[in-house]
């Protein structure tokens, strides 16, 4: 796990801490962060980690939060290829819950999906965080026509601002690992 990474779960557990409570948490949470020979986590290396990851981080008087224009609330997401299927899932950051809706145009629909097949909505989080989606840009396209193209849109909201991209055939260079990282969530391959 990297430092940063471990900041974000002291934050999302406490809410805003001081930069001491965030150097006590790590001390105290997890020994592969800190090295063998040192028992604390310096606060002036922690001071110096959020401002250099100031795109993720706020630091006011000492306190430290995650920037309200990357702090996930709500997404969606919507895949559809011809013939199908037509793949939704809405994922509530803030009720740590998600819906997975699939619509195919023949009958050939997969079964339900079974209990204790999905992935936890935290740690989804944890890798929408490395996957950046609010640097991506608003439209994907290919050059020419496309009949029976691959259609997709993202709609990230986050406490500060709403991210939405979308797609005909062309991707982001992440689209690969997002697609991976909904299916470990929903419990199904999620892609076409």
């Amino acid at each position: 796990m990297k430092m940063y990474e471990a900041i974000l779960e002291i934050l999302e557990k406490k809410g805003n801490a001081s930069i001491p409570v965030i150097c006590q948490e790590m001390s105290e949470q997890d020994h592969s962060i800190v090295s063998e020979r040192q028992d604390l986590v310096e606060p002036s290396y922690i001071q110096t980690l959020v401002s250099s990851n100031n795109e993720l981080f706020l630091v006011k008087d000492d306190i430290v939060s995650i920037r309200p224009d990357k702090e996930p609330v709500m997404m969606t997401v919507v895949l559809h290829g011809y013939p199908g299927p037509e793949m939704r899932v809405r994922i509530d950051f803030k009720k740590n819950t998600f819906t997975y809706f699939e619509w195919h145009l023949d009958s050939k629909a997969s079964g339900p999906l079974k209990a204790g097949t999905f992935g936890s909505v935290e740690d989804f989080k944890k890798k929408l965080y490395l996957l950046r989606i609010w640097e991506w840009e608003e439209d994907y396209q290919t050059e020419g026509i496309v009949v029976d193209g691959t259609s997709w849109s993202v709609e990230l909201k986050t406490k500060g601002k709403t991210y939405e991209s979308r797609g005909l055939d062309s991707f982001p260079k992440q689209w690969k690992e997002f697609c991976k990282a909904v299916s470990a969530l929903v419990g199904k391959k999620f892609s076409c």
